[in-house]
């Protein structure tokens, strides 16, 4: 899970006055800019399980973190953009799809959230906390195999260029500069051009599943330290 550096100046205008009608609900209000919007502070992420998504409806959902009620259903703060979490297909649900309406102890706009959730190096999900490991099986379904996999996945890929770079150095031995310019590689935001109606539009992207190659890294930087 990463961390999400949530603002309420971020909410579209356009959200902000439907929003602020009198008698609107969270279903009045524009999902477009509302969920590009989310996608931008998530750069292009699933809050949960850390897929890509894009702002279209097939493959992205507006969630609430805390579960939607009338005080809090169209609270910007509140809101987090996801993925669809094999919706429909039963005993493989995830995220949104399997938390629904129920409570998850960690919030990714908490910093916090990076250090609770950890992963292993099977790629699967887990925390120190036992509440929150519980809750990252059973209430988001972190653990499905294809997540796992695609997280073991980027894992093995990223052991392979710290190998490639330790075979150049004396002892083969990598060194923490190097691991930190590949650590700030995964946390920077990748500029993406698309052409919309003729229009040119950047988008920042983080790569996904990068928390897993960050925290990786992390703990391989502290080893030398």
């Amino acid at each position: 899970m990463k961390y999400i550096p949530k603002k309420s100046n971020n909410e579209p205008k356009e959200v902000i006055e439907k929003r602020t009608t009198p008698g609107s609900s969270f279903d009045d209000l524009p999902k477009e800019p509302l969920r590009k919007a989310l996608l931008i502070e998530q750069g292009y992420i699933c809050a949960y399980c850390m897929q890509r998504i894009k702002n279209d409806s097939k493959s992205t959902k507006i969630e609430h973190w805390s579960p939607r009620s009338k005080k809090n259903e169209k609270d910007f703060m509140n809101l987090l953009a996801v993925c669809k979490g094999n919706e429909g297909v039963k005993g493989k649900e995830h995220c949104d799809t399997l938390k629904k309406n129920k409570k998850f102890s960690i919030s990714p706009v908490d910093k916090s959230c990076e250090k609770l959730v950890q992963f292993d190096s099977g790629g699967k999900v887990y925390s120190n906390n036992e509440n929150i490991d519980v809750e990252l099986n059973e209430v988001l379904g972190l653990n499905q195999w294809h997540l796992v996999e695609e997280r073991r996945e980027l894992l093995d890929m990223v052991k392979v260029a710290v190998e490639n770079i330790a075979k150049n150095k004396f002892e083969n031995k990598i060194k923490e500069a190097d691991l930190n310019n590949m650590l700030k590689n995964w946390q920077a935001l990748k500029k993406n051009v698309i052409i919309i109606h003729g229009e040119k539009i950047v988008e920042k992207k983080y790569e996904p599943f990068c928390q897993v190659a960050i925290t990786y890294l992390q703990k391989k930087m502290a080893r030398l330290s």
